[in-house]
């Protein structure tokens, strides 16, 4: 299947408490191909947007702070599903979290660019 062929199949899910930032990173999904963006800008909806689905996000872009319980929760669990994760300002030295690509706030294209060549995307 082609990377194309994928993002017509599964959504790019974007989750950040921050509603500006879910807007531009949707916008640059939409720019580079991809039709189905889902935000979720509350930590109470991060459950729906793990479990509503039956097939796994084509990829994540997960910006809610690591140190609180519930974010941190529902980070582990879509990395032990092996969802493809990039992770918003995780400038962080935790080594279960250095192997997920990393954004700092704030960032722009170039940046975003590079996150998704580390995914391969």
């Amino acid at each position: 299947m082609t990377t194309k062929a994928a993002h017509a199949q599964t959504p790019a899910l974007i989750l950040t408490p921050h509603a500006l930032e879910a807007a531009d990173i949707s916008d640059y999904l939409l720019r580079r191909g991809y039709p189905a963006v889902i935000t979720e800008t509350r930590l109470d909806g991060l459950a729906a947007a793990l479990d509503s689905s039956a097939r796994p996000p084509h990829l994540v872009f997960f910006g809610f702070p690591i140190s609180n319980p519930d974010a941190r929760d529902w980070l582990q669990s879509a990395m032990a599903k092996e969802w493809r994760i990039i992770l918003i300002n995780g400038d962080t030295t935790e080594p279960e979290l250095q192997s997920l690509p990393m954004l700092s706030r704030p960032f722009a294209t170039p940046h975003l660019d590079a996150a998704m060549l580390l995914l391969g995307e």
